[in-house]
This record gives C-alpha cells, sequence and structure tokens, in this order.
C-alpha cells in the first residue's frame, strides 16, 4: 500500500490520503484561443488526449528506443502521446481520462482521490480575467464535496491542471500536480502529436518561444504549488550525430508565481544570492532525435559553478517541415529557501521554427 502524509491544514475531515492511481490524458480539439498554463506520466495504462470525456487506452512502449509510456511502434508518419511513467513511491503519473471540454471551458480528470466530483474550471484573477501560465490555461479542483447524507461539506485536495494545444493545431499538452502531501503526491502529465512529420536529412534548425515555456513547481518537505514561466531555445544539427541528431537549448528568463499569480521570484534570488534564475541547458549528447521525431536528454542548470538543478527533456518533432517542438521538462532541486525542502519542476513547452 503506497501511503503518502497529506498536510494537515489541507483537510478538516480528512487527515491522510492513501492508494494508488494510473495516470491517463485525453486530448482536445478546440479552436478556442489558450491563454496560459501548463502538465507528466505512466508505465501500464496510456491514453492521448481526447475531446470531452474520450479515453483511449493503449500499451507501454516496446520498441528499441524506450523514451516514455505511450504510442506502440512509433512512425515519423502516425500520431505519437507520451505520458509520464507511473511510480507508486512518488505518485508519478497516477492522473488518468484526462479531457478538455471547449464547449464549457472545462478540464476532466480521472483516479485522483479527494480532487472533486466535477470537472475542473479555469482559475480566474480578482478581476474576472482568466490566469495563463506562459501558453497554457489553468484549471482548477472543486474546493469542497457535500456529503450526499449528511450534507456536511468535505474539504478537497488543492490540484491544478495545465492544458494547451500548440500554435500549429496539431499537438497539445497537458500536466496535473498538487500541492497537498509532504512529498510530491498524484498526478502526471501527457504530450501528443496529431499527424507524422517530415524530418530535414541535412543542415541544421532554430526553434524559439518567447513566453511559451510555462509549468508547475511541488515540494518535498512542504506542500503548496508554484507556477513557472520563461522562454526557450532548440538548436538542431541535422547532419550529426550519426547516431542521432545533435540537439542543444536552453530555457531563459523564468519567473515564479504563487497560486494568486504573484510574482515571488524575488524571494528566490534574495536567498539564493543571484540576480536572476538559472538558465537550463540541455546537455549535448548523441542519440537524442530519433527517426520519429521524438527527442529524448538531460537538462541541468548551475549556480556558483555547481549544479542547481537535473532532469530531463521529452518533446516531439512535427509538421511537413519539422517546423514545431513540442515537448515536457522536469528538474529538481534545492529550495534555496528552506533547508531540506527539494523543488521539482514540470513544464511544458513549444518551440516553433524560426
Amino acid at each position: 500500500m503506497i501511503r503518502f502524509t497529506v498536510l494537515c491544514t489541507i483537510l478538516m475531515s480528512v487527515s491522510a490520503c492513501n492508494g494508488t492511481n494510473p495516470f491517463m490524458v485525453d486530448e482536445a480539439t478546440s479552436t478556442s484561443t489558450q491563454s496560459g498554463t501548463a502538465a507528466e506520466e505512466d508505465t501500464t495504462t496510456s491514453a492521448p488526449i481526447v475531446t470531452e470525456t474520450t479515453t483511449n487506452s493503449g500499451d507501454p512502449i516496446s520498441s528499441d528506443r524506450t523514451i516514455l509510456p505511450g504510442t506502440t511502434n512509433p512512425s515519423p508518419n502516425n500520431t505519437i502521446f507520451r505520458r509520464e511513467a507511473q511510480a507508486g513511491e512518488t505518485g508519478n503519473g497516477f492522473a488518468e481520462g484526462f479531457a478538455y471540454n471547449s464547449v464549457n471551458d472545462t478540464f476532466t480528470v480521472d483516479n485522483l482521490a479527494f480532487d472533486g466530483e466535477g470537472p475542473y474550471t479555469a482559475v480566474r484573477d480578482n478581476l474576472g480575467n482568466r490566469i495563463g501560465i506562459g501558453p497554457f490555461n489553468v484549471f482548477e479542483n472543486e474546493a469542497t464535496v457535500v456529503d450526499g447524507l449528511t450534507l456536511a461539506n468535505i474539504n478537497q485536495l488543492t490540484y491544478r491542471a495545465l492544458y494547451s494545444v500548440g500554435p500549429d493545431g496539431n499537438t497539445s499538452i497537458a500536466i496535473i500536480r498538487t500541492g497537498a502531501y509532504m512529498d510530491y503526491g498524484f498526478g502526471g502529465y501527457i504530450y501528443q502529436r496529431n499527424g507524422g512529420v517530415t524530418l530535414p536529412t541535412s543542415g541544421q534548425a532554430n526553434y524559439s518561444g518567447t513566453n511559451n515555456y510555462g509549468g508547475l513547481r511541488d515540494f518535498i518537505g512542504q506542500g503548496g504549488l508554484e507556477y513557472v514561466r520563461g522562454d526557450i531555445e532548440v538548436n538542431i544539427d541535422f547532419n550529426d550525430f550519426n547516431a542521432g541528431s545533435g540537439v542543444i537549448g536552453v530555457v531563459s528568463n523564468r519567473r515564479v508565481f504563487d497560486l494568486a499569480n504573484n510574482d515571488v521570484t524575488s524571494t528566490i534570488l534574495s536567498a539564493q544570492g543571484g540576480t536572476q534564475l538559472p538558465t537550463l541547458f540541455f546537455d549535448i549528447e548523441p542519440g537524442v532525435l530519433d527517426s520519429n521525431g521524438e527527442l529524448s536528454g538531460t537538462i541541468q542548470s548551475s549556480f556558483g559553478g555547481e549544479v542547481f538543478e537535473e532532469g530531463s527533456y521529452y518533446a516531439i518533432l512535427s509538421g511537413d517541415n519539422a517546423e514545431t517542438i513540442t515537448g515536457i521538462i522536469v528538474v529538481t532541486g534545492d529550495d534555496p529557501r528552506n533547508s531540506n525542502v527539494t523543488f521539482r519542476e514540470t513544464a511544458g513547452f513549444f518551440a516553433v521554427r524560426q
């Protein structure tokens, strides 16, 4: 039995939450404008992001090059989706059944305990304007659920879901995290390409996205959630390496916000002693890009001559001329604001060929 400690300040009537749950996402095909917000993976059950409440199941990856669970036998000509691998000891990849309803502008998530009974609704500020994080829209779950017998209010855990369709309309990303546990807690992410890609066989390409990086930060050692946004730039050398194109990228100009959308970057910089958050750099290594247009590699930042954050990126190219990169970055590091606290940043991004 998996056991996570729920923060005692979150629930009055529920003091702990035990259990497991797999993560599965559904993709929305919507023509509505996506104004900002953000979405990680499962090993046994998989599903692409689908409109409304449709859920498509799939098998784990069985190919020569395993990146993330999702599409079996991927091809450069077909739709591919990837999701966060389920990990019972961390709660990763336990969300499933993600579906965006463009008519009601709501988001549905399944298999997360105490996240309400209705769909997630768009997060808005005090003036009624929806909050956007980078390219993503933000959705929140219900705060309380009523006991049908006693009419007592049952407080729910805090979750945030991020969702966006890519600039070419052929890709999408969803992320969900919670700040209700002393560990990371249950959640997940998914990204998807609808259709295929034609990869160049020579030359180099530049991809960039100003404010096209957005995500969620959760923690070990404390509760709470934060938003993060920034800029992304990626360069690909289609000539080399011979084992797979060389890829270099940077995530810069990151800012961190609390759930009320207040900029709290200065609190991190004050504790760290820096003037801006460290830039994330893709590690240059062979075998990053495969013939299906999928990318997978490692990423890190440094501060004061030492590694500050490290993790991985997963992405996919799309379009007749490989015009767009859609992906997920997950990094962890020590939070300089508090001792014995680790943060995890899970962010999605879109970068367009310039």
